[in-house]
């Protein structure tokens, strides 16, 4: 079934609408950062604010990390053997954290979540040039979701291509320290997005069959 580029933004935004609870544990990497930097801040003191804002990031990013450790090695060892997705995990996680231990620079950690976004969505467009949807069953390896895989992955692509154009803009447009504000809203942010995204596949692949 056709339906026009506005249809299409109006199904998307109606979405949002009555969304579920979020998890807890959404908040919390982002309680971190904002309550880590301002104490670091008085702590280290005023010239020392790159230092306090890299070691407060640092802190958030490995809560973020760690809480999602075990979902990332489940999903790498759909690809990999044991042994691979092992060490994968523990580079893809440790490798950041190494990287802003040793910065006291504000844009080495606005960087970094750009350069998460590259990689995921370089994941994702290498399955749309190859034909596969390992990825994407991955993420949602339900069997009714089985049909939907083609286009979530290159809902993916858009997905993360769009979170990285967001960041960039952000760290062009305001202040290093309203940008810890955009950081602690966007697993939030990014949350809901995904979501209503997900449903528009969805609802746009079931239309498409019954048409």
């Amino acid at each position: 079934m056709y339906r026009s580029p506005l249809d299409l933004v109006r199904l998307f935004l109606s979405l949002f609408q009555d969304l579920p609870p979020l998890s807890r544990a959404l908040y919390l990497p982002g309680a971190v950062l904002l309550l880590g930097y301002p104490v670091l801040s008085v702590v280290l003191g005023p010239d020392h604010g790159g230092q306090a804002f890299a070691t407060a990031f640092l802190a958030a990013l490995a809560v973020r990390i760690g809480m999602g450790f075990e979902g990332m090695v489940r999903r790498m060892l759909t690809r990999y053997s044991a042994l691979q997705a092992t060490i994968f995990a523990l580079a893809f996680a440790g490798l950041p954290l190494m990287v802003l231990a040793l910065a006291d620079d504000p844009l080495w950690c606005q960087r970094m979540q750009s350069v998460f976004y590259v990689v995921i969505a370089g994941v994702f467009l290498q399955d749309v040039l190859n034909g596969r949807t390992t990825t994407a069953a991955s993420f949602w390896p339900d069997a009714e979701m089985r049909e939907h895989l083609p286009n979530l992955t290159k809902m993916m692509v858009v997905y993360n291509f769009g979170f990285l154009l967001l960041n960039e803009t952000m760290i062009k447009v305001v202040d290093a320290s309203h940008w810890l504000l955009f950081w602690a809203m966007l697993p939030i942010i990014g949350h809901m997005v995904l979501r209503a995204m997900v449903l528009t596949v969805i609802n746009l692949d079931d239309n498409g069959h019954r048409a």
